[in-house]
């Protein structure tokens, strides 16, 4: 795992804060009370993003693409292991100030419960890791949306093989 401060160049960051509300979101989980939502990001924003990545952590691997996902309150995601199509798993903090970072199991003591280490919610932070199993979830515990950049570096992007096939008939 690697922990990035300032990981966005201060220009796109501004530009993701800015145009953060009007996104086109999709409703991807949740309840009624608490939900989730998801906006793809344009080829030139996920370019500036793999850009920061490539200059600030390693070489970009597979399929890149980014989105900002936005969870309301009291949303939460259980824990989880991602999906092995995913080659390196990475969350950049956006807003608000002050929240709920992510939480990745430490120790499982059986009977005595699980010790969890979270990563502290900082803005315009990056957590990365490369997908070998880690069991993780996040909370937001705030009374504001979470905002965060989820970067997706995959092994194949279906989306991109199915117009191909499409495209080929």
């Amino acid at each position: 795992m690697k922990i990035v401060d300032n990981f966005l160049y201060p220009d796109l960051y501004d530009r993701l804060i800015r145009d953060i509300h009007s996104l086109s979101y999709r409703f991807i989980d949740g309840t009624e009370e608490a939900k989730k939502f998801e906006a793809d990001l344009d080829e030139s924003v996920c370019h500036g993003i793999k850009q920061c990545y490539e200059d600030k952590v390693a070489k970009a691997e597979g399929f890149f693409s980014a989105g900002v996902v936005r969870c309301g309150p009291e949303y939460q995601y259980h824990l989880h292991y991602d999906h092995p199509s995913k080659l390196v798993s990475s969350v950049v903090y956006l807003r608000p100030k002050i929240g709920n970072g992510t939480y990745f199991l430490k120790e499982d003591r059986g009977d005595q419960g699980k010790v969890m280490e979270e990563i502290v919610w900082r803005p315009n932070r990056l957590v990365t890791w490369r997908n070998t199993g880690q069991l993780h979830f996040y909370h937001n515990k705030t009374k504001e949306p979470r905002y965060t950049l989820n970067i997706y570096q995959k092994k194949k992007d279906k989306v991109f093989e199915v117009t191909k096939q499409k495209e080929q008939s």
